[in-house]
């Protein structure tokens, strides 16, 4: 997203009213664990700050497309994020769309599930249990089971 900011450098205005859909390259995406953006929108201001510099404030809208982390199926995750820079520039075209990946990195989740509700996982000889479960499985499982069905064995005889 490129906004030309000569007017404001000039001092012609004090405000550049900036509002756009735009889109991230393929290969900034393709390197971190997202499917897809979509509907991505960035509405926000333009401005110099007491040092001249330009000041960029806004929102930044949308959806991702990530992996479920346990079913790997796909999850929508609408985000927003709130942008506030100050940049150093001296000149008259400023492409914004860096900046604004960068913001959009941070709102990327560290766990993505489809659904609230427990999956059960399980395999040859293993399966996955809640902690209450556990308690509950724990309790009624004697530990020296085993032992006691050795015991009548060795009386047996």
């Amino acid at each position: 997203m490129q906004i030309d900011i000569t007017k404001l450098l000039n001092n012609y205005i004090s405000s550049i009213p900036i509002e756009g859909t735009f889109e991230i390259p393929d290969n900034f995406i393709n390197d971190v664990r997202l499917i897809s953006l979509n509907n991505l929108l960035f509405k926000g201001n333009a401005t110099l700050d007491e040092d001249d510099n330009v000041l960029l404030t806004g929102k930044i809208t949308g959806n991702m497309l990530l992996h479920d982390d346990i079913t790997l199926e796909e999850v929508d995750y609408p985000f927003e994020a709130d942008l506030e820079e100050n940049l150093e520039n001296n000149q008259n075209l400023l492409d914004i769309t860096e900046l604004l990946w960068h913001n959009i990195l941070v709102e990327i989740p560290s766990k993505v599930r489809k659904t609230d509700e427990d999956i059960t996982l399980q395999g040859n000889g293993w399966r996955v249990i809640s902690e209450e479960q556990y308690e509950k499985e724990r309790s009624t499982i004697s530990p020296f089971s085993d032992l006691s069905e050795l015991l009548e064995t060795k009386e047996d005889k």
